[in-house]
């Protein structure tokens, strides 16, 4: 399966008469792209804002953030915006150094907030890229949670309407990625054969019975199942909860892995998993998916990641024991969250592990002259600045202390962190 991702570098974003790109500067019709989302009818309004890199600007109640993308020859996020079918082979547009950022107007209390200026912008990829930010504001009486699935569906609907503009247009790079079928993928017995094991949610927090995570599903009930990397960074998958789409698009755990195929491994394919509740299901999948990783994918060893909190660190651990028993090398990337307690669970055995930051690493970002998406901020009873019980407001616009984890793409559970820790 082959995927050709071409790439239009964006140097600006301006709102304008028309939708189009010329000499990297994307233009957008505001009132089309408003009446568009605003087709939805748990929208009340929908308003759209631009922040740029460096402009002194605030970001909250962030509640996802895609890449643009344009399929040119299948569906677009199938199952979740266009029919069903199947992604990782063709064409894609991507719009690069632009976002769509969805915010949730019903989540007063979020602390996902995107600095585009100031310290917060040098730990965070989404600080540095021209932000398409849409502000859907509900009808009285919404039920909060359809809400947010409506949310997520607009957010896709302006990723596609914006790199619909790029069809015409000659890519300024074009990025490769080919692995041949899992029968066929094999390499030079020198190399050692790497699987990547990819828990993409944790059932802690459970999906809604219309979310579209995976090709449309809810992700209930999923098993360890084989796929295609290109399937990942192509639009099969959305993120629900404590990471972000756009990761999923630019993944830097298939990106690496590519990167390396053929020069120090071989790219043996993905297992894709989630990481359930009960102890024997947790059982069932760390044992299944290290079994298609060795059996069907024939790997050496297996690098495996986490989305989630500290639950999933026992599904990781499990996935490392389970992956040494099969005769596997096996490695983590794994998020630490308190600085007192680090990871939940470390067996003995596992002494392979990195980790992208510490969420709970404090920062100080400086007041800004324009906020979007509200004008208070939540501090919860943990925070630095907050001395009360319970949670409070702050306004957004002035000096904030707040945890690293509150960044949004600043602790990436899949490795996109500028940050680490170390321990002795």
């Amino acid at each position: 399966m082959r995927l050709d991702l071409g790439c239009i570098h964006i140097k600006d974003v301006r709102f304008g008469a028309a939708t189009g790109i010329e000499d990297q500067v994307l233009s957008i019709n505001r009132d089309e792209l408003i009446s568009l989302l605003e087709q939805e009818p748990l929208f009340e309004r929908v308003e759209i804002q631009l922040a740029h890199p460096g402009e002194c600007c605030r970001i909250i109640r962030v509640l996802d953030v895609l890449e643009p993308r344009y399929r040119m020859n299948g569906p677009n996020f199938p199952g979740a915006l266009d029919g069903n079918g199947l992604v990782g082979d063709g064409q894609t547009r991507a719009l690069k150094n632009v976002a769509v950022v969805e915010t949730d107007q019903l989540a007063i209390r979020s602390r996902n907030i995107i600095d585009m200026s100031g310290p917060a912008s040098e730990y965070s990829p989404i600080s540095n890229t021209h932000n398409v930010v849409l502000l859907p504001y509900p009808k009285p009486g919404a039920d909060k949670d359809d809400y947010r699935l409506a949310v997520k569906k607009a957010g896709l609907k302006a990723a596609v309407y914006l790199a619909a503009t790029a069809r015409d247009c000659a890519p300024d790079e074009t990025k490769i990625f080919e692995l041949p079928p899992v029968a066929f993928n094999q390499g030079p017995k020198e190399l050692p054969r790497i699987a990547y094991i990819f828990p993409m949610h944790s059932h802690q927090h459970p999906t809604q019975q219309r979310e579209t995570v995976f090709y449309g599903s809810n992700i209930q009930g999923f098993m360890p199942t084989i796929v295609h990397p290109n399937e990942i960074l192509d639009g099969a998958l959305m993120f629900s909860y404590s990471a972000f789409t756009w990761f999923a698009q630019n993944h830097p755990v298939i990106h690496e892995l590519y990167r390396r195929h053929g020069v120090d491994l071989w790219f043996a394919g993905v297992v894709l998993t989630v990481a359930p509740v009960t102890i024997a299901e947790k059982e069932r999948n760390t044992a299944l998916a290290a079994r298609l990783a060795k059996e069907t994918l024939g790997a050496d060893g297996i690098l495996a990641t986490k989305i989630g909190g500290g639950a999933v660190d026992t599904d990781l651990m499990m996935i490392y024991t389970r992956a040494e028993e099969m005769g596997m090398k096996a490695a983590l990337i794994i998020m630490e969250r308190y600085p007192d307690t680090g990871i939940t669970f470390v067996p003995a055995n596992v002494n392979a592990l990195v980790t992208p930051g510490l969420t709970r690493d404090p920062i100080s970002l400086p007041a800004v002259e324009r906020v979007i998406g509200g004008d208070a901020i939540a501090l919860d009873n943990a925070n630095p600045d907050n001395s009360n019980p319970g949670i409070s407001l702050t306004p957004a616009r002035e000096k904030l202390n707040l945890w690293m984890g509150d960044l949004v793409g600043a602790i990436s559970q899949i490795g996109a962190s500028r940050l680490t820790t170390y321990m002795s």
